[in-house]
């Protein structure tokens, strides 16, 4: 018996992508799994609750008062255990999270490391400080009087002495004030004879029970635990409740603490202090196998079939295979790792937390997947889909990055046929990204067969990531995903990325199972952010190739705060102008040439701009601008005021809920003038007479205008104030852009089936399997991560000021129906040439930072619009 060769970690292996990380409250000091959700016992006493699918917080408790040390779960996921630095054990509900016994020693013990249930005999059996092992029968509880003072609160005869002169120090008193609120109907304390004193000369710092030890009883349950006195001992339990714990065996370490234990079939697992694990075979008591991990302290061990893992406390992790050899090697941890949960397949993961206060989720068959090729596609497929897709660099608006955008629609391409679709890339014009028309067949087709045409773009804008930019402030590469927190960082993952892949993968899914009801064909272009120039050109040349269109489709828009789902339903156009003012004359000086008739270019662009806007600034001069414009109905009104009803609950920073439903008004259904920016040439000296001056500006326009009447009558009303003053100089309108407004009809088939899609969707994601958490206390801090920034974002649509504070009671259970006062040039002008009804279907939140530096998108939202639209595409 060898100790096998240890691996030297290099740059490339200390490096390891994971799937998800977690900013915690504090150290992560144990973990366990429980199907769909993640235990977390934190330090200062916390347990946190998070979903494995979405990576959300869902609850969270204060256990203990202090640390929570260790958790463990009764073999039917029932009752969740948890041991503190309170020397208590306490028992909770899995599915409620509610506190159903406390278990307190009648001996002083100190900290509780570690638990072991056992479901045969209704034990609990917990390993402490002092080396001594209790237990207790929860069946028998009432045979027990209720302790009348916990274990924290009681007088220890050394730590909780009085301090010189007989009086208590202030930090005991305050102690003693903060446990007396802690309510004792559910304490119980452990009789005497429960007690193992010196089970171990040290800690006893790990617990497990292992079955199939005694051929004449295969359920015969063993116990079995290691100290830091180095070693590790079995033990009888069937005598229990005589107050008899034997020790059957005795495995010894010279000098080494035993600080984990893990046991699968007849092998035992076991992490010590001085950086080796052990192998031990339990069907004859010999040690097999030792292993030189090194790295620090051997503190987590982990087995799943054909892969052993070690977490040391140093951060790292090793893993090695079935033969004991070293397969893999990386730095999971900035501090110490010290905890370590596994999830059997078929969605095979490991979750390591440590005290950089993090949680980080890896995917141990990472290295055997084959994306793509499964039965089904899963979330895991559509998170390494939009990994590939966010890491083409998509600038449309940058000559320098054309290849990524021709790479970008290949990969969209590709993806789409090996899904099943007829595909063509259209070509808007030289030097302009292709647009990518994929067309998915109904599984059945009929005279009734309905075609959605899903609109998208894959170009982004630009960022930048880098120590030397000074103004940067990505707190991750822009172009690799970031998995945190429950979000996805990374360029173009709300706008547009993300949601195009969810629309993609909704339709395989469909395909796969022959459900899908109506034709799907995408229409992707890559040039929006750029002005979508040669667009609509391109579409009207190849109208047949993409026709028939009964519903255009869009999701390319964010909610209204981060927590109510939405669908707009109406956007204002935009008309985009450049004035210039231009002398026939060279810069002058002021001094010399200055005179008070004389027209100089900033001062007649000053004369137009203000004639535009009037004296205050907030009414746009033209001429009949405003005679299109419709009055707001009392029916509107109402719609307002319910909108705005819906959201107090969750928001109460809205002290005056009829100034609100304003701002919303004359934001989504009233037209406005911005003034964007005033050029002169630079100046060599403060006292020169430009030779020109340039104004942009936009004019937002609401559904009763069009941009075609808006950009005549703005350049109508500057050549004509222009021609009254009388100026040498010369003008010039140039409009740059323009976009009509669009007001969806609420009540089509479509509208109809995403309200339904989205309700029944976003209640299930928030059940859990019927689980009924508690939310979050109020007394539970706030994450404010020093590796990704403050916690406060910016926001593009959102007029909220919070992020909301809903819960499952007061939570609206329909989308809210909002419009935008943003413009998106595609969806009227698809509209209008098609003749098909559009709707829009934002997936991302208010605080999502598109356009922004650390744009993210939620994984439940993600997840959520794919289910939306696959059920939708099922249906319509």
């Amino acid at each position: 018996m060898t100790a096998a060769r240890a691996l030297s970690p290099s740059t490339d292996q200390s490096r390891k992508a994971f799937n998800h990380s977690i900013n915690t409250f504090g150290s992560v000091q144990a973990l366990v799994i429980d199907d769909d959700v993640l235990f977390a016992g934190l330090q200062g006493g916390l347990i946190a609750v998070y979903s494995l699918e979405t990576y959300d917080l869902v609850s969270t408790v204060h256990a203990h008062e202090e640390s929570v040390l260790g958790l463990t779960l009764s073999d039917d996921h029932r009752f969740l255990f948890s041991g503190g630095a309170d020397s208590t054990v306490k028992i909770w509900s899995t599915q409620s999270l509610e506190h159903l016994w406390s278990i307190h020693s009648y001996f002083e013990v100190g900290d509780v490391f570690c638990m072991a249930y056992s479901a045969r005999y209704r034990t609990v059996l917990f390993g402490a400080q002092n080396g001594s092992i209790s237990w207790y029968q929860i069946e028998d509880k009432g045979r027990v009087p209720l302790s009348r003072a916990t274990s924290s609160t009681r007088q220890h005869r050394f730590f909780d002495s009085r301090g010189p002169g007989g009086a208590p120090h202030p930090l005991q008193q305050l102690n003693g004030s903060a446990h007396s609120h802690l309510p004792n109907t559910h304490s119980l304390t452990i009789p005497s004879t429960s007690y193992k004193q010196y089970a171990h000369k040290s800690y006893v710092y790990s617990m497990i029970l292992a079955k199939g030890l005694f051929q004449y009883d295969q359920e015969e349950e063993v116990m079995i635990t290691s100290g830091g006195d180095g070693s590790i001992k079995l033990w009888r339990i069937d005598a229990l409740e005589s107050g008899n714990l034997q020790c059957i065996f005795h495995f010894k370490n010279k000098g080494a603490s035993v600080l984990c234990l893990t046991c699968s079939g007849s092998f035992l697992y076991a992490g010590l202090a001085d950086g080796t694990a052990h192998i031990y075979n339990l069907a004859s008591c010999q040690l097999i196998q030792r292993l030189n991990v090194g790295l620090g302290e051997v503190s987590q061990v982990q087995v799943q079939p054909g892969t052993i893992l070690y977490g040391t406390s140093h951060g790292w992790i090793k893993q090695f295979n079935s033969q004991f050899l070293e397969v893999d090697c990386w730095k999971a941890h900035q501090g110490k790792l010290l905890a370590m949960s596994i999830k059997a397949p078929p969605k095979t993961c490991f979750i390591t937390g440590g005290n950089d206060n993090k949680i980080l989720f890896w995917d141990a068959s990472q290295q055997h997947r084959q994306p793509l090729l499964g039965s089904e596609w899963t979330n895991d497929d559509i998170l390494d889909a939009l990994r590939q897709f966010v890491s083409y660099r998509t600038v449309s608006a940058n000559p320098r990055f054309t290849t990524d955008c021709h790479e970008a629609v290949a990969y969209l391409r590709k993806l789409c046929s090996s899904f099943g679709a007829t595909t063509a890339l259209l070509s808007p014009g030289e030097h302009i990204s292709p647009i990518l028309v994929a067309k998915f067949l109904a599984s059945t087709q009929s005279n009734d067969t309905k075609t959605i045409l899903f609109y998208g773009h894959y170009d982004v804008v630009d960022a930048e990531f880098g120590a030397a930019l000074d103004s940067a402030i990505w707190n991750s590469d822009p172009f690799s995903l970031h998995p945190q927190d429950g979000f996805l960082y990374g360029r173009g993952v709300t706008d547009d990325k993300g949601p195009i892949l969810a629309a993609i993968f909704a339709v395989a899914d469909l395909v796969k199972q022959k459900k899908l009801s109506c034709n799907v064909t995408f229409l992707l272009e890559g040039d929006e952010e750029a002005g979508s120039r040669g667009f609509r050109s391109t579409v009207l040349a190849h109208r047949k190739e993409i026709e028939p269109v009964d519903y255009v489709l869009l999701s390319n828009s964010y909610w209204l705060d981060d927590h109510i789902p939405c669908l707009t339903f109406g956007m204002r156009g935009v008309v985009h102008a450049n004035i210039t003012v231009t002398s026939n004359r060279p810069d002058l000086h002021s001094g010399m040439e200055g005179k008070a008739i004389q027209h100089e270019p900033l001062k007649d662009l000053t004369v137009l701009l203000a004639a535009l806007i009037g004296d205050t600034g907030t009414k746009i001069k033209i001429a009949d601008f405003y005679e299109s414009v419709d009055s707001i109905s009392e029916e509107e009104k109402c719609a307002y005021q319910a909108l705005t009803a819906a959201l107090l609950p969750g928001h109460p920073e809205i002290k005056r809920p009829q100034e609100f439903a304003q701002s919303l008004i004359q934001k989504w259904r009233y037209p406005n003038l911005t003034i964007h920016r005033v050029e002169v040439p630079e100046a060599k000296t403060a006292v020169t007479i430009s030779g020109y001056a340039k104004a942009t500006l936009s004019i937002r326009i609401v559904p009763s205008q069009t941009a075609e009447d808006v950009a005549d009558k703005l350049t109508k009303f500057l050549n004509t104030t222009f021609g009254s003053l009388g100026s040498s100089n010369s003008l010039n309108v140039a409009i740059t852009s323009k976009a009509d407004p669009w007001l969806g009809q609420i009540r089509s088939e479509l509208y109809k089936k995403l309200k339904q899609a989205i309700a029944e969707v976003w209640t299930l994601s928030t059940a859990l399997n019927g689980r009924t958490f508690p939310s979050y206390e109020s007394s539970t801090p706030v994450i404010v991560d020093q590796s990704t920034g403050a916690r406060a974002s910016h926001r593009r649509t959102s007029s909220l000021a919070s992020h909301g504070t809903f819960t499952i009671e007061n939570t609206p259970h329909e989308p809210l129906f909002i419009r935008e006062g943003g413009s998106i040039p595609a969806i009227s002008f698809l509209e209008r040439e098609f003749g098909a009804p559009a709707a829009m279907f934002p997936m991302g939140q208010a605080s999502d930072n598109a356009h922004l530096d650390n744009e993210r998108i939620r994984v439940e939202n993600l997840y959520n619009g794919r289910e939306v639209l696959s059920r939708v595409f099922a249906e319509l």
